[in-house]
């Protein structure tokens, strides 16, 4: 079951349409919070509040509020057409240039007006809240595989062309006719299912199917299991599932909240089937909180709380997404049945009154099982609820965090593969903008490298450097950056810092933990002891970079200890730019180094002007020295070259005695490799 579970998530994920959705429901996690802020303001149950939101200004408070409402939660279906309709329109064609997107979330939008406007010959505004998620998905895929396919197989006699040196202008008028032919289809699809259901619209149409369903099924008990089933199915397809059965409610549920003699209302349902709204998801909050080891799903439901204590649950519904989520599907639909037959039950026996008051909305649990049933047994029922819940809800959280590491190592395997396959000849766009696998993984690899930075969570290991007695003389600071504890090879995290533009706050957070390491071993070691920091050309040639560098061995009084190395091959094209900002760091005690320096046709121009203060040589050179006299006579010459203008030669990449003892007989005095220590944490490089 396990395995084909995670077949059927993989093939989803790696479904342009469900992937497409999923992005779609991510996207709307800003509206929702800021939406679930003004309605639960607005509909808090305390009296004094709401009358005090009345009376303030006039009701301008008030007003405000639903204004925001209006503009978000108001527009919902607007914003997850929007989304779900540029990611498919991305993943689609990934040749076409950012025109055709945003011409495919315009035709996407044309055709959900059309078909919701086209029967009434007017657009509902209510059409474009949470009642038409499921109508908002199905026109953005729809509406833009339309859209895409009349783009590319329609016969060219029948565009539409204009003349102009814009080259935009000229893509926007050949949309003319895929556009009106897109539009045109979803208002006729429209008026056919008006014609032939008599029904308005898809939303109508889903409830009057829903009423009907009751109309043959008896018993209490049996209605009760069957309302809550379809409410929640509904909410998981994407629907809003009490809207939906909101006529059902009506005609089955709404009137048994007054008889006497009847348990199952629209009262009891809400508060004991349905405590935190839909698939009971207070209990999966709390699931969460107290078995969850997934530290991203945790900061999601602590976020969720303020809101699920009122019974709004669109940010846990949206945001872990539980929506389409086939893991979760089979505790959202069990833990509400198993609530309504627990309460059910305890009302049946006679320990639970029959429930006959009302409940606002917005009532928190435990005080709405006491208000809805006027006793502490209300109370005492729903804490039994809520253990069950949790603990149904307990084992199928553990399994979605397996599944989900289990697809990430796929795809961080498949990414890393990519990424190497693909170094030397990088795919046009970088890996951030890909719209398939590698691009998912790639961005949620730099999500989670920008929280990093941004709390400063960024591993540093420090490889010493050791003279020909032995002593550790230096070390060379590098990035050991984790993603859910796998190891990110440090060229992929630099490569992507780059790509995302956050390289210049990850070498700071690199530079901040360094100095603090380098005060620590400087007075450990010696006021000799020299740290290096790897950083590129570009950064140097940055006079803002230099000054934050300069600032920072200021402030931390780490002159002369630090050493910021750059590639020979990243300095090629930029040394004579770079030459000035390497003599102000001389000047202000930050020395530089040159790293895999290889004796090229180029090479020797960086030592003319005595800018660096070490040459550490290229690995392919260190180790070819056992077999290649050549070699060992190149090595002997910079050695000699270097003790006479004055830079120091470091030896990388010395991982046998063999190779060490033949580097001490060409003259070299430093060494850095694995016969003496990989990288390692400060604390240990203290003791060692």
């Amino acid at each position: 079951m396990y395995h084909r579970l995670l077949r059927l998530t993989d093939r989803m994920e790696r479904s342009r349409v469900f992937s497409s959705v999923r992005k779609g429901l991510l996207m709307l996690v800003p509206i929702l919070v800021t939406g679930s802020v003004a309605l639960m303001l607005r509909s808090l149950p305390v009296p004094a509040l709401q009358e005090a939101l009345q009376q303030a200004a006039g009701g301008f408070f008030l007003r405000l509020l639903d204004l925001i409402y209006d503009a978000t939660l108001g527009l919902i279906s607007i914003y997850l057409l929007c989304g779900v309709s540029y990611a498919y329109a991305s993943a689609l064609d990934q040749t076409r240039d950012d025109s055709f997107r945003l011409l495919a979330v315009i035709a996407s939008l044309g055709c959900f007006i059309a078909f919701f406007g086209a029967p009434a010959g007017e657009f509902p505004f209510s059409a474009c809240s949470a009642t038409s998620l499921f109508s908002a998905m199905l026109c953005a895929i729809l509406g833009v595989r339309l859209f895409h396919a009349f783009t590319a197989y329609l016969p060219h006699r029948f565009r539409s062309y204009a003349p102009g040196a814009d080259l935009h202008f000229r893509i926007s008028v050949s949309m003319i006719v895929p556009l009106a032919l897109c539009i045109t289809v979803f208002a006729l699809a429209a008026l056919v299912l008006q014609l032939v259901t008599g029904q308005p619209d898809l939303n109508t149409l889903l409830a009057t199917a829903m009423a009907r369903v009751f109309e043959y099924l008896p018993g209490e008990l049996g209605s009760g299991v069957l309302f809550v089933t379809l409410l929640d199915l509904l909410w998981f397809c994407g629907m809003h599932g009490g809207n939906v059965m909101e006529q059902v409610a009506q005609v089955y549920f709404i009137p048994a909240d007054s008889a006497p003699d009847l348990i199952v209302g629209k009262a009891f349902l809400d508060n004991f089937a349905l405590m935190g709204g839909c698939g009971a998801t207070l209990c999966l909050l709390l699931a969460l909180l107290l078995f969850s080891r997934d530290k991203d799903d945790r900061r999601l439901a602590w976020s969720a709380v303020p809101f699920a204590i009122f019974n709004m649950n669109e940010l846990l519904v949206f945001g872990l997404p539980v929506i389409l989520n086939p893991v979760l599907l089979l505790p959202f639909l069990a833990v509400p049945i198993l609530s309504l037959v627990i309460a059910y039950g305890a009302t049946a026996l006679g320990f639970l009154p029959i429930v006959m008051h009302s409940v606002t909305w917005t009532t928190p649990a435990l005080f709405s099982g006491y208000i809805a049933t006027g006793s502490f047994r209300g109370v005492i029922v729903q804490l039994v609820i809520l253990i069950a819940g949790v603990l149904l809800y307990a084992p199928f959280i553990r399994l979605s965090e397996h599944m989900r590491k289990a697809r990430e190592d796929s795809l961080l395997d498949d990414f890393i593969h990519t990424f190497w396959d693909e170094r030397d000849t990088p795919a046009a766009g970088g890996y951030l903008g890909r719209n398939d696998r590698t691009g998912v993984m790639a961005n949620q690899l730099v999500s989670q490298l920008r929280q990093d930075v941004e709390r400063g969570e960024i591993p540093v290991y420090y490889q010493p450097q050791v003279d020909e007695h032995g002593r550790i003389v230096g070390a060379e600071a590098l990035l050991r950056w984790q993603y859910h504890g796998h190891a990110v090879a440090p060229p992929i995290a630099v490569a992507l810092a780059q790509e995302d533009g956050l390289f210049d706050g990850l070498t700071h957070r690199i530079l901040e933990s360094a100095a603090k390491a380098a005060a620590r071993l400087r007075l450990r070691l010696g006021s000799t002891f020299q740290l290096s920091v790897n950083v590129t050309a570009g950064q140097i040639d940055d006079p803002a970079f230099i000054a934050a560098v300069i600032k920072l061995i200021q402030q931390s009084g780490l002159g002369h200890c630090i050493c910021l190395e750059i590639t020979e091959e990243d300095a090629v094209e930029r040394y004579d730019r770079i030459a000035a900002h390497l003599d102000r760091l001389r000047e202000s005690g930050v020395a530089a180094a040159i790293d895999d320096f290889s004796m090229g046709h180029t090479s020797l121009k960086y030592l003319q002007n005595n800018a660096f203060r070490f040459v550490k040589l290229d690995g392919s050179l260190v180790r070819s020295l056992p077999d290649s006299p050549r070699s060992q006579e190149i090595v002997r010459s910079l050695i000699d070259l270097g003790r006479d203008l004055g830079f120091e030669v470091v030896a990388e990449y010395v991982e046998n005695e063999t190779l060490h003892t033949l580097l001490l007989s060409l003259g070299c005095r430093r060494f850095q490799g694995y016969l003496f220590s990989p990288a390692i944490p400060a604390d240990d490089l203290m003791r060692l």
